[in-house]
């Protein structure tokens, strides 16, 4: 039940997104993909931990140290984000010593959706992703669209899905980045680039979440956030890296 309740707040917030650019709202798109990225880290763990017991509080803390990264922006600018970051991991690490039933595994799960979630709120609270946000929240509901109708239609259950995967991103994003005025050469490098990217991670996180000792099915609603996820940590990938200037 914990499980649809999520995938409902999902999609509630991916319609948050469209009716944020429609209304030409910013705040509502950040709230929007933050809340996105929030909730798919409490749906990842829920397969790791038991909600019904006390390990409610290890998701909670990793949600909090998760939109800290939010925090820090909008209140702390001078903060140094890098050391918020390595101070949030060793506190992580001894929280989790003292915890029972948590094997090294679970540690390492939980450490790698920290990290992830923690640099990708920050990069929805930076400039750089103000800069790009209306190109974001097309290319976003674009792919949410298509990669629903390809799930319902059985897409993504064949060996097509892979190639699906990446060439929806090339599409999707070369087609609309040329209504834009950038090169196309950064049009062409950013497509393939993010299309790689969005398919390698999308293609991890569901061989860790088969992985999770509660999780004895994976329902379709899953592969359609996982790559979305997939596909905002491309974007913030592609932009920290500073490979490809002319589009992010």
């Amino acid at each position: 039940m914990f499980l649809i309740q999520l995938r409902y707040f999902q999609y509630i917030l991916s319609i948050s997104i469209a009716l944020g650019f429609l209304l030409d709202n910013t705040q509502l798109i950040t709230a929007a993909f933050v809340g996105i990225v929030l909730t798919w880290v409490a749906e990842m763990l829920s397969a790791q931990f038991e909600i019904t017991s006390e390990k409610y509080l290890v998701i909670l803390i990793v949600l909090l140290l998760s939109f800290s990264s939010v925090i820090a922006l909008s209140y702390l600018e001078m903060m140094n984000m890098n050391v918020l970051f390595i101070a949030l991991l060793i506190f992580s690490l001894t929280f989790f010593l003292f915890q029972q039933d948590v094997n090294i595994y679970k540690i390492g799960n939980v450490f790698f959706v920290l990290a992830v979630s923690f640099l990708v709120n920050g990069f929805l609270g930076s400039q750089e992703f103000f800069d790009n946000i209306n190109l974001i929240s097309i290319l976003f509901v674009t792919l949410l669209t298509l990669k629903t109708l390809a799930t319902y239609l059985n897409i993504q259950f064949s060996n097509f899905q892979f190639y699906f995967n990446f060439f929806a991103v090339v599409v999707v994003l070369g087609g609309i980045s040329s209504f834009y005025t950038f090169e196309t050469l950064d049009i062409i490098l950013a497509s393939i680039t993010v299309g790689l990217l969005t398919t390698l991670l999308n293609f991890l996180f569901i061989k860790i979440r088969f992985e999770y000792e509660l999780t004895s099915s994976l329902s379709s609603q899953i592969f359609i956030f996982d790559y979305l996820v997939a596909f905002i940590i491309s974007i913030y990938a592609v932009d920290a890296l500073n490979i490809l200037n002319g589009l992010f």
